[in-house]
């Protein structure tokens, strides 16, 4: 028990909350099932049930990252009304071939999907805390390394956005 502790600390730190309840009110608002959530984000359904219950403290996969962060921003906008439920879920879906970018064969990405797909990538690696820490240590010397660890490891999806509106991304 005390490893699920330790484990769902972790996520607090990395994800802002528990995996455990960020997916439980993905399904509660979208009306899905966990399989279905495990589908869209791209990761087995067994997998999914170990982050969601600490066994695993993140997911491993970038790019299932970028669509939970997708479905989370989505879930959010359906529980406020400013989005329907099938909406949400065909931007999860389009979320899920974002790697297309990369060979030529999809459509440019926007300045949301760039800033959400760096953000996760930031993400996966170190937590928010670890970002600021070494934001605050490279600073003086380098304000710029430093704005991107912030922005993109422990900013709001907004910031980055503005960030990768302003550099061109």
């Amino acid at each position: 028990m005390a490893d699920v502790d330790a484990n769902r600390a972790a996520q607090r730190e990395i994800y802002g909350e528990p995996l455990g309840d960020v997916v439980d009110r993905c399904k509660a608002v979208l009306g899905l099932t966990q399989g279905r959530v495990a589908g869209l984000l791209g990761i087995s359904a067994p997998m999914l049930s170990q982050v969601m219950s600490a066994q695993r403290i993140k997911i491993g996969n970038p790019a299932a990252v970028q669509r939970l962060q997708v479905l989370v921003e989505t879930t959010a906008e359906v529980a406020t009304g400013d989005l329907g439920v099938e909406a949400a879920i065909a931007r999860v879906e389009a979320a899920g071939h974002a790697g297309e970018a990369l060979t030529g064969t999809a459509r440019r990405s926007t300045a949301r999907e760039t800033a959400a797909a760096v953000q996760a990538v930031f993400r996966s690696v170190a937590s928010a805390t670890d970002h600021l820490a070494a934001a605050d240590l490279v600073g003086e010397r380098h304000p710029e390394i430093a704005e991107l660890l912030r922005t993109y490891g422990a900013g709001r999806l907004d910031e980055a956005v503005e960030h990768v509106t302003r550099s061109g991304g």
